[in-house]
């Protein structure tokens, strides 16, 4: 009888409990954006994260300390930071000695919180990449730490790795977050106002309004302070492509009423853009004519003067 019950129980086996008390043994073989896959009587049950308080694996007794200092370090107190490091000792040492992958993932999802939570942004953010290269699945919904403005040396080093994971991202869950971590070194560059601009530019011209509307909205207090006429302009080009022609004629028009002494350039397409919007809302064309006639008057040998000509020709509107 003992035998018969020995053998119903594997000799090793992977331990789950979840934090309401109930116990799991089988083996762990996968994880993925649902938890932990356990194979368990006869089947296969996902485990969420979230939901599991212990994890033991006969292969590797140092995860389960791991865990064990980790928790106590989420839960505070003043040993907090003690803990973590020991949890921090622990995953790396598994990672030397390799382990598999199911348990790399998880190790790196521990190691990921909490670089983030010390603020160790740069550590973070290799982390993250790793998961985003091997399971983008896991860090779909992650948020990384934002990068410190002291700290431009790292800021850079950092930069450089987004750019080229964002080569490989493609339109994957996670390309949205580091889009947002670029922008947000970008601004902490020295000078990133061109770059930045440069950036919107190229959305709109690839057509890609979500993602300009995005970048503009993660730039707007920045933007607005220092350059208020880009972002009136860039605000006009978001309810342009939107279809809000005479939203957008009036935010075009706020960069020749309030600004038009800050870059004749932008003015003159400013007032460009704004005739284009009120000609497709189908606007009186002498209210049309006039606007088109400031940017070719005020603002010649600009590019937007030419397309103004241009449009009064259309208009049927002599060009003097």
């Amino acid at each position: 009888m003992l035998a018969a019950v020995a053998a119903a129980v594997p000799a090793r086996a992977d331990r789950i409990r979840t934090r309401a008390g109930i116990g799991y043994e089988g083996k762990i073989v996968g994880m993925d954006a649902d938890g932990l896959v356990l194979e368990y009587a006869g089947g296969k049950r996902a485990i969420p994260l979230g939901e599991i308080g212990s994890i033991r694996v006969d292969q590797d007794p140092d995860l389960e300390r791991a865990e064990e200092a980790y928790a106590k370090g989420l839960a505070g107190g003043p040993k907090a930071v003690q803990e973590f490091a020991e949890a921090e000792r622990l995953y790396k040492g598994m990672i030397q000695r390799g382990v598999p992958p199911w348990m790399r993932a998880l190790v790196d999802l521990r190691l990921y919180k909490l670089y983030a939570d010390a603020g160790r942004v740069p550590e973070a953010l290799d982390v993250f990449l790793a998961l985003a290269e091997n399971q983008p699945t896991l860090v779909a919904n992650s948020k990384l730490p934002k990068p410190k403005p002291d700290d431009g040396a790292a800021n850079r080093e950092m930069l450089g790795k987004v750019e080229e994971a964002l080569k490989r991202a493609g339109d994957k869950a996670y390309a949205g977050e580091l889009k947002s971590f670029r922008v947000a070194l970008m601004l902490l560059g020295g000078a990133p106002e061109q770059t930045l601009l440069s950036q919107l530019d190229s959305l709109f011209a690839a057509d890609k309004i979500a993602e300009a509307e995005r970048m503009l909205n993660q730039v707007r207090s920045t933007l607005a302070k220092d350059s208020p006429q880009e972002m009136a302009y860039y605000t006009a080009r978001v309810l342009a492509a939107r279809g809000q022609h005479v939203q957008a004629a009036l935010q075009f028009m706020r960069v020749p009423i309030l600004y038009a002494d800050k870059d004749p350039k932008r003015t003159a397409e400013a007032l460009w853009r704004a005739g284009v919007a009120m000609k497709t809302a189908n606007l009186p064309d002498g209210e049309i004519s006039k606007v088109f006639h400031e940017a070719v008057q005020n603002y010649p040998d600009t590019e937007g003067a030419k397309q103004a000509k241009q449009e009064l020709a259309r208009l049927g509107v002599p060009k003097g």
